[in-house]
């Protein structure tokens, strides 16, 4: 994904937090402002926040803006012994760090020299596990030097010792022919790890550019994408396909999740409360069918409030799991929003 530079100081700029006391060759900074995450947070498991990282060359154009995310145990949910106390530490996730995203910026209109910025909006989603996530934003410039932030979010899950995982969900994907620029759409967090609770953007999986050694760099991420949220060109419709309902990600990338229609009511949902549970579901339900007549276990099709989806699963080490899925809300138009209940198997 390219990003915009920005050649005019912005009103928002005089909010930067901690701003460099040196003309240092690069400087990256996060703008301070009311919604804003700019420092270390603890908040809740599956929260919904926004950076504004600015970055700027002041002897040479920018050229790559990375953003990495670690997370410290990693996001796995962990099925605790009885009694919780003895648990060992030592077999907690190991920690998992992601490459956000690895973007080449285009170069300055003003040539070589300084004044060259960016300004990048990063939309995130926290953790739905117990645990830190350490996210760092990297700056270089087309001579090799780099600048670098970061902050700690630290997230608290009440129930972390129970049998089974869950976490809300909000998904926003936007009408193919809505009138948003391709950028808006490719930050949308649409694609979802079922097992880690995580929404990725696209350009967290995808680069645009075929220059360099990133072109490739985020390929792997591509592997821990369970479902993707797809709306009609309308935007009446939201349904949830699989990776291996299309072709544009190589194939050893495409994991093979199953979806099944299953006709749970709420209460035999909020019931359902261990991995037993989950497979039985899924043994019971069956692939959707279309109007036509046609059956899939690779999407959904449209979705409504109240349905409830069985899946199954695969980790990055091709282990299966079940859960489910319970829409809890839906609006269409411009801007559609599905909100969803998810529950799997701890293993």
């Amino acid at each position: 994904m390219r990003i915009r530079s920005l050649f005019a100081c912005l009103p928002a700029l005089a909010l930067l937090a901690a701003c460099s006391k040196t003309d240092a060759p690069v400087r990256i900074d996060f703008v301070g402002a009311t919604g804003l995450t700019s420092g270390n947070r603890t908040l809740g498991a599956g929260d919904t926040l926004v950076t504004h990282a600015y970055a700027v060359g002041n002897d040479q154009p920018l050229k790559n803006l990375r953003i990495e995310v670690t997370y410290e145990p990693g996001p796995a949910p962990i099925l605790y012994p009885i009694p919780t106390s003895s648990f060992d530490a030592n077999k907690a996730p190991q920690p998992l760090t992601i490459t956000y995203l690895d973007s080449l910026l285009p170069a300055s209109s003003t040539g070589s020299g300084r004044g060259t910025e960016a300004l990048f909006a990063n939309g995130l989603m926290a953790r739905t596990t117990s645990g830190k996530e350490t996210w760092t934003y990297t700056a270089t410039d087309a001579s090799g030097q780099t600048a670098a932030r970061g902050y700690h979010l630290t997230v608290h899950k009440s129930d972390s010792a129970a049998v089974f995982h869950s976490y809300p969900l909000i998904l926003r994907p936007l009408p193919n022919l809505a009138a948003r620029p391709a950028s808006v759409r490719d930050s949308r967090r649409v694609f979802l790890n079922l097992r880690y609770g995580l929404l990725l953007p696209k350009y967290a999986l995808l680069n645009k550019t075929n220059v360099g050694a990133n072109q490739n760099s985020l390929q792997g991420n591509q592997k821990l994408i369970d479902l993707v949220a797809v709306a009609n060109q309308a935007g009446t419709a939201v349904s949830l396909a699989t990776p291996a309902n299309s072709a544009n990600w190589p194939t050893a990338n495409r994991q093979l999740t199953v979806v099944h229609a299953v006709g749970l009511t709420p209460t035999q949902f909020t019931n359902a409360a261990n991995a037993a549970s989950f497979q039985a579901a899924f043994d019971a339900s069956k692939p959707y069918e279309s109007p036509a007549g046609s059956t899939s276990d690779k999407t959904t099709g449209p979705l409504a409030a109240g349905q409830v989806i069985a899946f199954k699963a695969f980790d990055v080490n091709d282990k299966p799991y079940y859960g489910l899925l319970q829409v809890t809300a839906f609006t269409g138009g411009t801007n559609p929003l599905l909100t969803c209940q998810v529950k799997l198997q701890k293993y």
